[in-house]
């Protein structure tokens, strides 16, 4: 069967199904690799971080390149774990082909879902690999069908198991219609034999399905077949290659990853049957001058591109861009134009990525993964191109961080190098975000679960020496009034020997209108208060409400009027009138009803319809509003409005309720009133602290 040259996969799943043993097991296969790396040992080439091996799951993408059948095949290994799904959105924008890793016990997971979308956003020709056929309860038909009617597939197999569950030991190619019996020693040994007697007649129909199919792909081949011709195995191999780049149906196979059964057969379909880089048609891109739609040729002979999707420092080896070349040739000591600031880089080394290992290469083309050292302005996103026919591909659009903890460095040490530390990750990981608390004044970490925080933290300890325990942020509540009081005055007397302290103000305090902030209105008259003191006393009002009388939180949506005060031809001083209006304005707010306003967050969920109670349910007990819905396939989008309070890990309790598969984003919305009752606790809790420093 004829084969492209170069093929790019992206192999996706939910996590355990046995994505990283299948590219283990393709690696070893194809003797890319001399062992068999295995997850749950701590050997795998791919999974080859600390936290990761620590887990036993993927956080990171990892990339690796084998060849089969003069074929050269790039691959990206990407994390199953929800709080990873920002890199598998990453290593998707950078694929041709998906590679979706389906566990034949348990084949639709909460997160397969997820993924599938992923998958189907990209528009990615996909092969569904039924892994674990050797596992007790595994079911290779039950598989296809739950994922034809669960996923909205229109699923082809082209492989049939030879036994099931612990007598597993090979596959019918239906394409080439041969059985292939497998040693059971993780060898990927194998002797080829006639179809089974007793798997003729289910065979036979699944081909005829299969070739219907192929037929239907190609036109001369749907006459050919519809006049009743035999379709030759060359010809069914290019009607399934068009009908899978097209999207038209997704083939689907089954393997034992851990004992290497089926993986030759896979191997030979990816060199037959999946896409070349070229074969996908151009890619769309801007200019990034002018910022008008451009296309590229993902050919050797178009201008060079690629685009940078993954990033790694290293405190000692310094920085390392790992790109996908998306047309042209990329060569050692080529100058390159970078969507990074309209900046040049300076090419050194090319490096091909071998998991953790690189090895030198001569020059990179379409489809294929390398890394670049030491690019001094390129960060993941970006695009690299020729700089005399310069694009910028559009890149993935990161979700919001979902998950909040404040970092607590554990000593003065840790303190000093921890923005530098997070300043680093910060290039390695865009799904973790960092902010100063301008209240607390500590460091606020977001990531997109409980998982991913830790292990950031984790990185930050063994990468850069820093060690750092997690709270949850402080609740940014205000303090506001809700009466008028006029009259309110204040006098600052000091007498300490010599020149003393004296100012007295007047003022009237006011609410405003939500969401105005804080108004000062100077309306003296007569000369009882020289109009150089007006500044001190403006300047002591920013000051006072930044910290208000309640529980120390900002005070908003008040006015101050001016109007009056005294003062003292020696005594009265900038100082003083500063002090007189800061306790003017104390006095006056607890005198005018004072309140806590407390953050109201937008929630935007996506819930299966089945959980769509039980999560309407939670927020009413969490005081939320829902303000709308909006129906999807399967699926309802919440819209509510809900207290910061209420939601701070909200993540773990929607996966509880949805069996993980739900999602949300949140965003700030407005301030509200607190319930008395409430605010009463968070009054008392401020006192608590303020007394026990």
């Amino acid at each position: 069967m004829e084969t492209g040259s170069v093929k790019n996969l992206v192999i996706v799943g939910q996590n355990a199904s046995g994505k990283t043993s299948l590219a283990e097991a393709m690696l070893f296969t194809s003797k890319a690799t001399n062992r068999m790396g295995k997850v749950d040992d701590g050997t795998s080439v791919l999974d080859f971080e600390p936290e990761e091996i620590k887990r036993r799951i993927t956080i990171g993408n990892s990339a690796h390149h084998l060849s089969w059948n003069k074929t050269a095949v790039y691959f990206i290994d990407t994390p199953g774990d929800d709080n990873f799904h920002t890199e598998t959105r990453i290593a998707l924008r950078c694929g041709d082909t998906a590679l979706f890793v389906i566990d034949a016990v348990d084949p639709v997971k909460p997160q397969t879902g997820k993924i599938w979308s992923m998958v189907r956003e990209n528009a990615l020709p996909t092969i569904f690999v039924v892994n674990k056929m050797d596992r007790e309860r595994a079911d290779y038909m039950k598989a296809v069908e739950v994922v034809k009617k669960d996923l909205g597939v229109k699923t082809v197999p082209l492989f049939m198991p030879i036994g099931s569950q612990e007598t597993f030991s090979g596959l019918v190619d239906l394409i080439r219609m041969k059985a292939y019996v497998y040693e059971k020693d993780g060898s990927g040994k194998f002797r080829t034999e006639d179809i089974p007697q007793g798997m003729i007649e289910e065979t036979s129909d699944l081909r005829n399905n299969l070739i219907e199919y192929a037929a239907e792909s190609d036109d001369a081949l749907l006459e050919k077949f519809l006049e009743g011709e035999e379709l030759t195995e060359d010809e069914i191999v290019s009607g399934l290659g068009k009908g899978i780049a097209a999207g038209g149906f997704a083939p689907v196979v089954c393997v034992s990853a851990l004992l290497c059964i089926g993986i030759p057969n896979l191997l030979d379909l990816i060199s037959s049957l999946l896409p070349s880089p070229d074969a996908r048609g151009e890619v769309p891109g801007t200019d990034p001058k002018t910022g008008m739609p451009i296309n590229r040729a993902a050919t050797s002979d178009a201008p060079a591109s690629a685009i940078v999707f993954k990033t790694t420092i290293d405190p000692y080896a310094g920085r390392l861009s790992l790109l996908r070349v998306v047309s042209g040739v990329i060569s050692p000591d080529q100058t390159l134009f970078s969507t990074a600031g309209n900046t040049l880089e300076k090419v050194g080394q090319i490096l091909r990525v071998e998991g953790k290992g690189l090895s030198p290469a001569d020059s990179a083309g379409p489809g294929e993964i390398i890394a670049i050292p030491k690019l001094k302005e390129t960060s993941t996103g970006d695009t690299l191109s020729d700089p005399s026919a310069p694009i910028a591909y559009p890149f993935v659009q990161l979700p919001n961080p979902v998950l909040s903890y404040v970092l607590k460095p554990r000593s003065r040490g840790d303190e000093e190098k921890i923005s530098i530390a997070l300043a680093r990750l910060m290039e390695e990981d865009p799904a973790i975000s960092v902010d100063r608390d301008p209240e607390a004044g500590g460091i606020i970490l977001s990531g997109m679960g409980q998982i991913h925080i830790e292990t950031t933290v984790e990185k930050m300890e063994r990468k850069f020496g820093v060690h750092v325990d997690l709270e949850l942020p402080r609740i940014p509540y205000r303090e506001t009034i809700k009466g008028v009081q006029k009259g309110v005055i204040y006098r600052h007397k000091k007498q300490t020997g010599g020149a003393g302290q004296f100012a007295e103000v007047h003022f009237d305090i006011s609410p405003l209108a939500r969401g105005q902030g804080f108004e000062f209105e100077e309306a003296l008259v007569g000369m009882n208060v020289p109009r150089n003191f007006v500044p001190a006393v403006e300047k002591g009002l920013h000051e006072a409400i930044l910290s208000g009388p309640l529980a120390g939180y900002p005070v908003v949506d008040v006015k101050v009027r001016f109007y009056d005060g005294k003062s003292h031809e020696v005594d009265s001083s900038e100082t003083a009138f500063k002090i007189a209006a800061i306790q003017c304005f104390k006095k006056g707010v607890l005198e005018a009803k004072p309140t806590l306003l407390e953050p109201i967050m937008k929630l935007t969920i996506q819930v299966p319809d089945d959980a769509v109670g039980d999560v309407i349910g939670d927020l009413n007990s969490r005081r939320g509003r829902v303000m709308g819905m909006e129906p999807g396939e399967g699926h309802q989008v919440i819209i509510a409005h809900v207290p910061l309070s209420e939601i701070q890990r909200y993540l773990i309790d929607l996966n509880t309720m949805t069996a993980g598969r739900g999602t949300y984003t949140v965003e700030p919305s407005h301030y509200e009133e607190m319930p008395a009752n409430l605010a009463e606790k968070v009054i008392a809790a401020a006192s608590g602290d303020k007394a026990k420093a």
